[in-house]
């Protein structure tokens, strides 16, 4: 299960450039009732000078088609630090790289002052990675956004997160 909540304004962001900004603010584990790790919560904040983050339903073509680096707006690689190295997790159905990838909603208000920001939050489930017999004791995760004009975002960390799946 794989979701993201977004919370903006629309007042004018302190960033009036068209590149998206984005930075780290903190995690929350939650647990399953047998008291493992089941979910953790990544929420960061983002501004956006011109107010283009997310895709409308039309976005569906050439460069946002589903073939294209460009279909998802939220890019994260997630990995486990093994003695320096990073160490990213495969599917083992379909052999690609897992990952947390989100396509974001438009965000664009309306009105004269385009300009947004706010909060997200990533929601990463472990399913996936128990369901590929991965029961990895920490993770840590960068994240980076585009917008509809491909402008992308700085590119954020995690810390490294201790888990117990």
């Amino acid at each position: 299960m794989l979701g993201l909540l977004i919370v903006g304004s629309c007042k004018k962001p302190i960033n009036s450039s068209p590149i998206p900004v984005i930075s780290y603010l903190d995690y929350v584990k939650y647990q399953n009732i047998q008291g493992k790790d089941s979910l953790v919560v990544i929420r960061f904040h983002f501004e956006d000078g011109d107010g283009d983050l997310g895709y409308t339903d039309a976005d569906t073509v050439p460069p946002f088609d589903i073939s294209s680096p460009y279909f998802y707006n939220l890019h994260t690689d997630f990995y486990e630090m093994d003695n320096g190295v990073k160490k990213y997790y495969v599917d083992s159905f379909s052999g690609d790289t897992i990952r947390y990838d989100q396509r974001l909603v438009s965000l664009t208000p309306e009105g004269k002052y385009k300009g947004i920001s706010g909060t997200m939050e990533l929601r990463v489930d472990f399913t996936i990675l128990l369901l590929n017999g991965y029961a990895p004791k920490n993770f840590e995760m960068d994240l980076w956004i585009n917008d509809r004009k491909l402008n992308i975002s700085n590119t954020i960390s995690t810390p490294v997160i201790q888990i117990n799946p």
